[in-house]
């Protein structure tokens, strides 16, 4: 047995890859289901430590009529209550335009829900706010920051609107983003504050805060704490009546007493208004008495007036008389000086022509006299111009001659030099490549330099490191040496211990003894039997806490022992790893030295090369500096021909210019001889002309004279008539005068008149409006008393509403994850979990029956059967226990981490209480499982190969008898098919149970990978189909219950009007009840007002066939989700339940829904149903599509009408359900990678038996010449075909495991997607692939190590 022992230790060393093949693939199973398993309870651990932390309330209580301090004392006084604490709370607005948003304001408690300050303090003092962290940072308010408060409504709670920002941070009421809703702004809470219960101006509380006692030893979301809440809410309900009644009496008292008071206040008030207006009538009176005396007056000034206005108006006339009678003769005296002037003005032209003529007369004459001067001097000029023009024309005509003998000499010269520049150029091109042959070769030798450089450094630094971790592992190995030495110290205190043990276990013996025998004395006293009864006590006691301590001491010793060998090992390891890295180290140094040598000779080279260069460019610059030259001496004797020849042009154009300039001269005197004596005819008319005016001028100037002397007389006649007039015009100005201010004073009486008369009409209109404010302010104030004494006696019996922590935003969500994970842990684990066992069970068959040879040896030695199956045994149970514990220590704490470490970044209740314990039972059920599966194969197995003989034994088995396959029944393929091919197609087929085993291995990794991309595919579309395909309204204005019905038809009315809004249509929407076995489905019904908005509004489909209804009074259309849990069809009869009654009705459609329970209903068939009318209470609506950023503002709009209590916005539904969803993303992605992992060690391990197997068989091919590449595609192929295959049947795998995990892990409330995207299956082939590829690659180098010798060892 002792060689059997040895042995299995050789086993595991010699096949260490199997072992821990089959180790991993247990740890991975067990992780992972004993993980996720382990994942929902430690989520509803870590929610209730963040609970208890916060001291969360347990209940809440809110009266509609407020709680006073009596009601704390009752509810405290309850049985079971632990404490019970008053609290105030109000919403408000804050912000100003698109930025305001709606606080929840609540008073800080003392016991209960404390707050979590993240920055800055609690408030200490009145005006200070300690706001919600989330809600100030998205709307940029710090510590110090000033925030304005506003109130709607007529009584205000709070004692100031403007508060100072002393703290931010999280409340225990939170656990989350959702804050709940509110009849205020958009009807969404936006954020909280706390303030001090002192800013709250009343005295009646709000709601009333308790915590249950027990509450906190109890586990929140469990059954124990749900049953204990349920029975102390009882026990509040159960007051609640009585303290209602009480409440009621108090209000009833206080507002009689109100009542009183206010109509004492009305009759005095009527009283003193009366007293006023009989004071106001007198003084009215006496104004308009005062009135008529000054109406008299004035109407006697207005008739003298008149008749002053009468005389002056007759003076006027007569004065206008004379001055139309001077007129006259102003006007004749006038016509007579103009006459005269016209006869002097023309006189004075005639005058002035004369004297014009005259003058142009003798400039003529002076013209015609220069002109002929000009003429003569003229011809001569021509005659000398013209001598020039012949000589200069002779002088040009031989410079051009001259010329042109000039170029053709530059040009010969030209040819010559462009020969010898285009020789300079060729050199100048070769020496050019030549230097950037030397420079590309330069660039080379320097980056070879700077990489010999590059590597002597790293040399020196991974000389340092390695040095520096030598002597880390030289320090490591005396911590070592030193460890042992302190074990040794320990296990010696251990034996000391032992011997204690020993010597206590003798005294206890004897005492015992003694004990026994007092027992049995009948003479021992009961004294004496209770002193050995304590001591055999205190011995037993101490014996027992030494054996714990010995126990204790030994488990530690051995775990440091175990330690320090596996420390001391890897020490050693590293040792000779670093030795060998500097061994390495030192011939890479050689290698850079002689590299070094070579780039100083290269380097020689191409300074010689340069050396070269630079002789013949300065060859070449000499050369073309002569050329240079040359080109310069032609250029400039081109510029002096250019220069001659423009200078002999510009004098031929001047030549030209002149000749004909003379020309045009000859011309121009020849015209000017004919002007000249046209001129001389004209001079001799014209002075015929002037003699004759000069004659007839001298007869008109005597006339003009004779007219002068009688215009002269008339004028000192109308002299003497303006004096006399202007003398009357005088007297009546002073008349007029009188008269405007006797007018002017007229004015004013009648405006004094008509400020009396406004005076007197704003008086009397005062007094009526005054009279008619006091009738109707003692009307209202009446109207308001009366309404008063009627709403006092209509007041009804208020009611207390007792909730508990499921009523909180997001704490029932967050519960719901837990079982959403909780439902996850149920299935998809398990299935995990049976892919590994089978992979392990198939592991140790293969093991086993790969070493019958060596069974059948050791059972011809003797050995028993039991003996020899119980090595192969204990291999199995041991990589499976010590697979089980790892994945138990591991996937227990890890998964869950991850998991609630992803749910915290929505639920900041796990963040700072994570809660993760072991839980022994889930981890014990994978293990026992495992155990079992492999256990029993291996025992399976072994007694199979045990059955034989050890001659059959120690044979190896005849192989499998090669048949055709069906491929070569087709021969036109066959043919085709190499050697390699033919035999990868017959090895498939001749190992079916291997074939059947990788492919359904394959299968099984791919289809949960598949799964896990399922489910995500499956959640992460329901929030966008269920509110933008299926219900396609913005949002539901919920209508005030207590608006009256004009309200309410007011708001529809804005609704249907507001452009914004692209429809809108009135529904009923109320919950009710269908029953399902022992429990109900709350479910909600749906009833529109008009079903062709309803069209518009929901659609209804059939989630397979895509076929969409039409909601018809042949009966309801129920979700698909509804019609799945209570196993109804379409002609069925659904039976609910409103109130007390129960009721039925046919199902008429089954419509897609995914979130929440829906029951449509056309407004007959819910009045054939409950036999009542449907009650409109919401009106849904759908923004225009450019108007879709406005919807906050609308509903704010719409919220301001006295009709709208509250607002359901459609987008926050679904980014509440977006957000929910979302934190399933860590679990699939936990998912996904272990499958992935699983796919790995799989492939891995049925690869790596697959080689092993077939190592005889790979050795033979080598031999018969296959080169490595060669065997590694004998055997991949397979692998790649098995690959495929298993990614095909792992598709539909996948498919039928996901339609199974969906459903259930489902919740009640919620249907997810039996969808899965084309990419999903595509990302998992990819994935199954490359894992695949990888496994392959690592086979490849496992191939090339198989010895060719082994083919040629005897097979008996």
């Amino acid at each position: 047995m002792k060689a059997l022992r040895k042995e299995f230790w050789m086993e595991i060393r010699k096949s260490k890859s199997r072992f821990i093949s089959i180790l991993l693939i247990v740890a991975l199973g067990v992780a992972f289901f004993s993980g996720i398993q382990a994942s929902s309870p430690d989520m509803r651990y870590s929610g209730d430590a963040y609970y208890d932390e916060s001291s969360l309330m347990d209940i809440k209580v809110v009266g509609t009529m407020g709680l006073t301090s009596d009601d704390v004392s009752s509810i405290e006084s309850i049985d079971g209550i632990e404490s019970a604490e008053g609290a105030w709370s109000t919403d408000v607005m804050c912000g100003e335009g698109q930025k305001q948003k709606v606080l929840h304001i609540e008073s800080i408690n003392d016991t209960v829900n404390k707050l979590d300050v993240q920055e800055g303090r609690l408030p200490e003092k009145s005006g200070e706010i300690f706001l919600d962290s989330t809600f100030a940072s998205s709307n940029e308010y710090k510590v110090g920051d000033k925030v304005a408060l506003r109130e709607e409504g007529d009584s205000p709670v709070l004692v100031t609107t403007e508060y100072t920002v002393v703290g931010t941070g999280r409340s225990p009421l939170y656990i989350s983003f959702n804050r709940g809703n509110t009849t205020l702004g958009t009807g969404e809470v936006n954020g909280f504050g706390y303030v001090l219960p002192e800013d709250f101006d009343q005295e009646i509380y709000t709601q009333i805060y308790v915590t249950v006692h027990g509450a906190k030893g109890l586990t929140s979301y469990t059954d124990g704490y749900e049953n204990l809440i349920a029975k102390i809410k009882d026990r509040v309900e159960n007051i609640a009546d009585d303290r209602c009644q009480i409440r009621l009496a108090a209000v009833k008292a206080d507002a009689q007493e109100e009542i009183n008071d206010a109509q004492k206040k009305l009759d005095d008030g009527k009283k003193e208004a009366d007293e006023k207006l009989a004071d106001a009538k007198e003084e009215l009176d006496k104004g308009e008495k005062d009135l008529e005396d000054g109406r008299k007056e004035y109407e006697d000034g207005k008739s003298q007036l008149e008749d002053a206005k009468t005389e002056l108006a007759d003076g006027k006339k007569q004065l206008e008389d004379a001055k139309t009678e001077l007129t006259d003769g102003k006007n004749q005296l006038e016509d007579a000086k103009a006459q005269l002037a016209d006869g002097k003005s023309q006189l004075e032209s005639a005058r002035s022509q004369l004297s014009s003529s005259k003058s142009q007369l003798d400039t003529a004459r002076s013209q015609l006299d220069d002109g002929w001067s000009q003429v003569n001097a003229a011809k001569a000029q021509l005659a000398d111009g013209q001598a020039q023009l012949d000589s200069a024309q002779k002088q040009v005509t031989s410079g051009l001659a001259e010329l042109e003998e000039n170029q053709k000499t530059l040009d010969e010269n030209k040819a010559k030099l462009a020969d010898g520049k285009a020789q300079i150029e060729a050199g100048e091109q070769q020496l050019e490549a030549a230097k950037q042959t030397l420079t590309t070769k330069q660039s080379e030798l320097d980056q070879s330099k700077a990489e010999i450089i590059a590597g002597q450094q790293q040399i020196e630094s991974t000389r340092t490191q390695l040095n520096a971790q030598k002597q880390q592992i030289t320090d490591g190995l005396s911590q070592v040496s030193a460890g042992e030495a302190q074990l040794q110290d320990g296990i010696s205190a251990l034996e000391s211990a032992k011997a204690q043990l020993t010597e206590l276990q003798s005294q206890l013996e004897i005492v015992r003894a003694s004990y026994n025998a007092a027992l049995e004395n009948p003479d021992a006293s009961q004294e004496e039997i209770d002193i050995l009864a304590a001591q055999v006590s205190a011995l037993e006691e101490q014996e027992a806490a030494v054996s714990q301590q010995i126990q204790a001491s030994e488990a530690q010793i051995e775990s440091q022992r175990q330690q320090l060998a596996a420390t001391r090992s890897e020490l050693e390891s590293g040792l000779a790893a670093v030795e060998d890295g500097l061994s390495q180290l030192s011939q890479k140094e050689s290698e850079l030295n002689a590299g070094r040598e070579q780039i100083t000779a290269g380097q020689a080279e191409i300074d010689a090369g340069w050396i070269q260069i630079q002789e013949q460019e300065n060859t070449l610059a000499a050369s073309k500096a002569e050329i240079e030259a040359g080109e310069q001496e032609l250029e400039k004797g081109q510029k002096q021909l250019k220069a001659a020849k423009k200078k002999l042009n510009k004098a031929q154009k001047e030549i030209d210019s002149n000749a004909e300039t003379l020309a045009a001269g000859q011309a121009e005197l020849d015209a000017n001889v004919a002007n000249l004596n046209d001129s001389e005819a004209q001079y001799a008319s014209g002075l015929e002309q002037y003699n004759s005016g000069a004659r007839q001028i001298a007869e008109n100037e005597a006339k003009l004279t004779s007219g002068e002397q009688e215009i002269a007389e008339n004028e000192a006649k109308l002299a003497d008539g303006e004096k006399e007039i202007a003398d009357n015009e005088k007297k009546l100005a002073d008349g007029e005068k009188e008269i405007t201010d006797n007018e002017k004073k007229l004015q004013d009486a009648v405006k004094d008149l008509k400020k009396g008369e406004k005076d007197l009409a704003d008086g009397k209109k005062e007094y009526e409006d005054a009279k008619k404010d006091a009738e109707d302010e003692i009307a209202e104030n009446q109207q308001k008393l009366d309404d008063a004494k009627k709403e006092l006696e209509d007041l009804e019996m208020p009611e207390w509403m007792v909730t508990d922590r499921e009523e909180l935003p997001e704490y029932t969500d967050y519960g719901d994850n837990a079982d959403r994970l909780r439902n996850i842990g149920q299935v998809f684990p398990v299935i995990f979990f049976l892919v590994a066992a089978l992979i392990s069970l198939t592991t140790m068959t293969r093991m086993v029956e790969e070493q019958r040879t060596q069974i059948g040896t050791l059972k011809a030695l003797g050995y028993k059967k039991s003996a020899i199956a119980a090595k192969y045994i204990c291999y199995a149970f041991f990589a499976t226990l010590l697979g089980s514990v790892l994945g138990m220590l591991i996937g227990e704490k890890i998964i869950p981490y991850i998991i609630i470490t992803a749910y915290g970044i929505m639920y900041h209740n796990v963040a700072n209480t994570i809660s993760i314990d072991y839980q022994p039972g889930f981890a014990l059920i994978a293990s026992t499982a495992s155990v079992v599966c492999t256990v029993g194969a291996t025992l399976f197995a072994s007694g199979k190969e045990l059955q034989e003989t050890p001659a059959s034994l120690m044979r190896p088995p005849a192989p499998k008898e090669g048949k055709r396959v069906l491929l070569e029944r087709l021969t036109f393929i066959w043919k085709h098919l190499s050697f390699s091919w033919k035999s990868t197609i017959r090895n498939l087929f001749r190992y079916k149970k291997r074939l059947i085993m990788t492919v359904f291995g394959i299968a099984g990794s791919m289809g949960l990978m598949l799964v896990g991309f399922g489910i995500q595919d499956s959640i992460s579309d329901i929030a966008a189909i269920q509110y933008r395909e299926l219900q396609h309204y913005d949002g539901m204005v919920i209508e005030d219950s207590d608006a009256t019905e004009e309200e309410h038809a007011e708001l529809f009315e804005y609704m249907k009007e507001n452009e914004q809004i692209a429809h809108c249509n009135r529904v009923q929407m109320t919950k009710i009840s269908a029953p399902k076995g022992s429990s109900n489905i709350s479910i909600y019904l749906f009833v529109p007002e008009s079903l062709s908005e309803f069209a518009r509004d929901v659609t209804l489909k059939n989630r397979i066939t895509g076929e969409t209804y039409e909601l018809t009074d042949e009966g309801a259309a129920i979700s698909e989700k509804t019609a799945s849990l209570l196993g109804l069809k379409v002609g069925d009869m659904i039976p609910l339940k409103k109130g007390d009654k129960e009721y039925k009705v046919r199902v008429a459609v089954i419509t897609e829904n995914y979130m929440s329970h829906y029951l449509y209903m056309t407004p007959r068939v819910y009045e054939q149903t409950f036999g009542e009318m449907p009650e409109y209470e919401n009106i849904v609506f759908t923004m225009q599509e450019d108007c879709k950023d406005d919807l906050e503002m609308a509903g704010t709009r719409i919220l301001a009408n006295p009709g709208a209590l509250s607002i359901s916005y459609t987008s926050s539904l679904a980014s509440q359900v977006d957000r929910m969803l979302s934190t399933l993303d860590a679990v699939i992605l936990v998912l996904i990678v272990s499958a992935g992992m699983l796919a790995f060690v799989v492939l891995y391990n049925l690869n790596n038996i697959n080689i092993t197997e077939r190592q005889r068989e790979l050795a033979t091919l080598k031999v018969l010449g296959f080169y490595d590449g060669e065997v590694s595609q004998y055997v991949l192929r397979e692998n790649v075909i098995l690959t495929v295959l298993g990614i095909m049947f792992g598709a539909v795998f996948g498919i039928l495991i996901h339609r199974y995990v969906i459903t259930t892990v489902e919740v009640d409330a919620v249907m997810f997607g039996r969808n899965i995207k084309p990419l999903s299956f595509l990302y998992s082939g990819i994935l199954t692939s490359i894992f695949s590829i990888v496994v392959n690659g690592v086979m490849h180098f496992k191939l090339k190590t198989i010895d060719m010798v082994e083919s040629l060892k005897s097979v008996e």
